[in-house]
Parts: structure tokens; sequence; C-alpha cells
């Protein structure tokens, strides 16, 4: 079921955000219940976790990862050999540098500190596309956590000096036109860490091609957390889609309830239980106002981008965690 969340769920998803682009006043609607600037901040706060050097470093080597650790990885009955060593019995324990001369990954004998039943990955500053490898910067530790109850399991972790910025599990089952992948743990620089819990599941009998992901997110020092379901489903050329989202700053809960259906939207944005905005149109024309039919304006309006905007780093953020490991999620038809 190719394609099925990462086209059907983000088809979905910004359906708003181009409308809330527009709006250009400091006026909106129960303007006493948000207090925009620390909303503004939150999302500034995810931003620079997700915009670090290092967060940058990993995603640059995650490609790569996968083609040079997980050679002995298997493919079984539909899926997977019960059992198999996800990481190859040649490369556990191997740390593996980065040799520009001969543009891949290449084991390191000389350092000894890879996991026993894992991978390490020195990571460098980035030289264009390419890592510098005049400039190590940490390293990324892919660990095979072998079969659980939820199906075949990985951890990664990511550390510069004595900070552990990234650490997250990722499991993976799948068979017979059903996969799910979830993803579970943390991003984090110095100031604010980000957590997250990703549960995506796709399905493909006959005609139809369905593909559900529930989530939560957010950084909890600053009570801000984003929680949604997202459903997807394209049969005979036809596409539907569904949001359900929650997106809390401090006091303030915003609720996203919005329908696509053969291009027509229909929805609305609630903030603290009351009507805050509506949405119709098309997806390539939406309409979007207060329930009064007003307009959304100035830091309203920035807010209600960046309450779509999550979500759609949502799906940029669980994109990147698989990558390391992009072939086994294909074979679990997730995507």
């Amino acid at each position: 079921m190719s394609n099925t969340v990462s086209k059907l769920m983000r088809a979905t998803l910004p359906l708003a955000i181009v409308i809330a682009a527009g709006c250009q006043d400091s006026t909106g609607p129960r303007s006493s219940e948000l207090d925009t600037q620390a909303a503004l901040a939150d999302y500034a706060a995810m931003d620079a976790v997700l915009e670090s050097s290092i967060w940058e470093s990993f995603r640059m080597t995650a490609e790569g990862m996968e083609s040079t650790a997980l050679g002995g990885a298997q493919a079984g009955a539909g899926f997977y050999t019960s059992g198999a060593p996800l990481i190859s019995d040649d490369n556990r324990g191997k740390t593996f540098v980065w040799d520009a001369d001969a543009d891949r990954w290449v084991a390191d004998p000389e350092l000894t500190d890879a996991p026993e039943n894992g991978v390490r990955f020195i990571l460098y500053e980035p030289m264009g596309a390419e890592p510098d490898p005049t400039k190590p910067i940490g390293h990324a530790d892919l660990i095979d956590l072998g079969d659980t109850a939820e199906g075949i399991a990985l951890r990664l972790i990511v550390v510069d000096g004595d900070l552990t910025v990234v650490d997250y599990t990722t499991t993976l089952a799948g068979a017979e036109g059903n996969g799910r992948v979830t993803v579970d743990g943390f991003v984090q620089n110095t100031r604010d860490k980000l957590d997250f819990e990703i549960d995506v599941r796709g399905q493909n009998t006959g005609s139809i091609e369905r593909g559900d992901i529930t989530f939560t997110m957010g950084i909890a020092d600053r009570e801000f957390s984003v929680s949604g379901d997202v459903h997807g489903q394209k049969q005979d050329g036809s596409e539907h889609g569904t949001v359900d989202l929650t997106v809390r700053h401090g006091a303030a809960s915003f609720r996203v309830d919005v329908e696509s259906e053969n291009d027509q939207l229909s929805g609305f944005i609630d903030l603290n239980d009351a009507p805050f905005a509506v949405v119709s149109g098309t997806d390539g024309h939406p309409v979007f106002k207060t329930s009064s039919g007003g307009e959304i304006t100035g830091a309203h309006a920035l807010v209600l981008w960046r309450v779509f905007d999550v979500t759609e780093d949502v799906f940029d953020l669980f994109e990147d965690l698989i990558e390391p490991i992009a072939g086994l999620v294909i074979i679990a038809v997730i995507l």
C-alpha cells in the first residue's frame, strides 16, 4: 500500500494552513483565553529541538545506517523470520566512520565501544550534503532488541558529549496486507525535551488502502502537548480523510475536527470548548472563518498556522525516525 499514510494523511492536514497565512491584523475570537506569545514560544522551543546540529547530523547519517548495518535482516513469511538477527552478525559490535574518499561508511577496528547487540555510527558536522570526517560531534547507536510481544524492535540512541540527544524504540509488525510501526521516545537539546509516541497502521484489503496514525507529542515543562488521530482511506480513486486533534498551551486547549470527502472540506476548531473557527471549501481552496463568518487575523492566525503545522511536524518527525530502518518499514507495508 505504497504511500497511503504519507499521501492521504498529508493531503488532509494542511488544509487550513494556506488560509491562515492570509490574515494580517491583531484581532481574533476569544482573544482573552489565548496567550498567543506563549503559544508561539512553545513552537519556537520545539523548532529549536528539531533544528540542532546533532539532529541534523543524525538525519544525514540515518539513510546510510540501514544499508550498512542491517545486511543480515531477513524477510520471512510476509514479513520477518522470528529470531533472525536484524543487525548482521558480521556488523554487531562494530563502529562505523565516514570514509570521504570511498564515499561510504566503513568499520573502524580501532573503535571498540559499540553495543554488543548493535552498531555505532560516528556523527559529524555536515559539509554540504555529506558528513565532514574531520569534525566528529557525537555518535548514534542502533541496537537490536529482537522479538517482542508487539513485533520486532530496535532502539536508537544519539549522544552529544554527555547529553543523550535522542533515545527511542521502534517496533514493527506486519503480514498479509496489514502493518504497524510505533516509535516511542524523546529528542532534546540543552533546554527542552520533546517526548513523542507515534503509532502508524496500514492496511491494503482488496481495492481499499487505509492508513491510521495516533500520536502524542509535547514538552512537559512548558505544558505544551499535541495529540491526535488521523485517518486516510482511498478506494476506487476516491479519497477520504479525517483529523481529530487536541493542542494544549498551558490553560488554552484547541480542538480540531476536520473531514475531507471527495475534495469537500467541513470541520471546526474550538478553543477551550467554545467555537473558534469553522473550515469549509475544497482541498485546493479552503475557507477559514470564525463561527460568525468573520476573519481570523494577526497572532491568532499565526497560532492556528502552527496548530496545523505541528501535525505536519509529527509526520516529518516520524519519517526521520524510521529512516534508519526504512526498508523494514516498507516490508511491513506501512509506507
